[in-house]
């Protein structure tokens, strides 16, 4: 058995039926929406199976008008 699967064959064990369309699963793994992120082999792409759909990841946006105390918080502790 393979360790990488086609991220459509992933898709359909993670979201079930439906599955996303292909050009969203693409978009989904062009932009780190799925860990560990796929892997582009010739023009398909290929994701461990064990792999989870995690979303969009943002970070805060930090104001210089924000308070001392949360700027410390947002940036993980860090002196300001």
């Amino acid at each position: 058995m393979s360790r990488m699967i086609k991220l459509s064959a992933w898709a359909e064990e993670e979201f079930g039926n439906p599955i996303p369309g292909s050009a969203t699963l693409s978009k989904y793994a062009r932009n780190g929406m799925i860990f560990p992120p796929p892997v582009k082999v010739g023009n398909i792409w290929r994701v461990e199976r064990s792999a989870r759909f995690i979303g969009v990841q943002s970070s805060p946006e930090i104001r210089q008008s924000d308070n001392v105390r949360l700027k410390r918080i947002l940036e993980d502790g860090q002196a300001t």
